[in-house]
């Protein structure tokens, strides 16, 4: 009789404590606000941010991509971060499109007139993720601040009509190759027209391009050729059954050449430090959205080995500007539903940092049912960030 009476003490005990829902007041108690004023954090919890930095070996910016202020706070980030010993820069574009920009940079302290010469020609853009006008200034500061930039990614749609231009310069006997150049490079601009598959397969089955390729034979020549293949073939299946297949083709890819470049590093230091500013798909711990592994869990068990810490953020906008000038409020959309709690702090002036452990932790003490995708986001994250109002991309080339 004794143990029933404590049973049924047990089961009214967890009803009382149990909460159905997550809710935005249980989560405002970890979340800190900020600004970035003069290119600097200004806030009083903004320790939380610096602390993070300085015990991580890896940190980890998941992207909303196209967004000028995430590229505003990239380029606050990145002298915290090298005062801090971070050496490495990852990016989620590819080897040779990211030595070419790098190049341009360098260069000319601008990528505006290669963007406009290639826009012009191909009414499309060279790099990806660098059209617009802050994401030059990140990559300048980047530069400017000794980082060694790694670009990780597969090479862009048409990064082949620049990077046939670079094999050409990179040949030693120029007039040898002169015939094959231009047969291959006409032939790269005439498929331009054609979409999905079709391009792709005739990239790869091309005589032109072979008969071209095979009087490459340097290895940074062949180097570039191979990366094209790879992300070619990558390219290949536009269809939705094999997006997830190929999805992970690209992961393994971006975690190869990510391996090639921190072996290089870790040849000069121990446990390099490096940041990677990328879709925040890619930057999850544990499963992501689309049940893969992908590097954001390859860098939290690289950091569990080296017993170091690697910091990811996850980062969005609740309020965007449309093209007509109106503020969107994401919350708006049915499909927010499951971030609700978190994106009903988010403010339209000010940044929002969120903590997720100790939400995670109230969420087990309160025996919260989370919605699925709201327990993988706060499981793959260290972080949430919500930007100030997302505005309009100021695209770096001349439409």
């Amino acid at each position: 009789m004794k143990n029933c009476i404590n049973f049924l003490l047990f089961i009214l005990t967890c009803g009382v404590f149990a909460q159905n829902e997550l809710k935005s007041s249980d989560v405002a108690k970890f979340a800190y606000e900020f600004e970035i004023v003069n290119n600097d954090f200004v806030g009083k919890d903004v320790s939380i941010l610096e602390n993070r930095i300085s015990e991580s070996q890896f940190f980890l910016l998941g992207e909303q991509h196209f967004s000028p202020e995430i590229s505003e706070f990239t380029n606050a980030l990145l002298p915290k971060l090298k005062k801090n010993g971070f050496n490495y820069f990852a990016l989620e574009v590819g080897p040779n499109s990211t030595q070419k920009m790098c190049s341009l940079i360098e260069k000319e302290n601008s990528l505006y007139n290669f963007n406009s010469e290639f826009y012009a020609k191909y009414k499309d853009i060279p790099f990806p993720f660098f059209d617009g006008k802050k994401d030059e200034m990140f990559l300048k500061t980047a530069l400017n601040e000794s980082f060694e930039i790694w670009g990780i990614d597969q090479e862009f749609i048409t990064a082949h009509l620049f990077l046939i231009d670079e094999l050409y310069e990179l040949s030693d006997d120029k007039k040898a190759v002169r015939k094959k150049y231009k047969k291959a490079k006409q032939f790269v601009d005439e498929i331009l027209k054609d979409e999905g598959n079709g391009m792709h397969e005739s990239l790869l089955n091309s005589k032109e391009l072979e008969a071209f390729f095979a009087k490459c034979n340097s290895e940074k020549q062949k180097e570039i050729i191979e990366d094209l293949k790879i992300s070619w073939n990558i390219y290949r299946f536009n269809d939705q059954r094999k997006y997830v297949e190929n999805n992970r083709t690209r992961m393994q890819y971006m975690k190869l050449k990510f391996g090639e470049n921190y072996k290089k590093a870790a040849k000069k230091e121990e446990n390099p430090k490096v940041v990677i500013k990328m879709g925040s798909m890619h930057l999850m711990k544990g499963k992501n959205w689309l049940g893969n592994y992908d590097l954001g869990n390859t860098f939290n068990e690289i950091a569990s080995m080296n017993g170091t810490k690697s910091t990811s953020i996850n980062c969005f906008a609740r309020f965007e500007e449309t093209e007509n000038g109106e503020i969107y409020d994401y919350l708006d959309e049915k499909e927010a539903k499951y971030v609700k709690p978190l994106l009903e702090l988010a403010k339209k002036d000010k940044w929002i940092l969120i903590e997720t452990k100790p939400i995670l932790e109230l969420v087990a003490k309160k025996k919260i049912k989370l919605e699925e995708d709201l327990e993988i986001l706060l499981n793959g994250f260290d972080f949430v960030l919500f930007s100030p109002i997302r505005t309009q991309v100021k695209m770096n080339f001349k439409e």
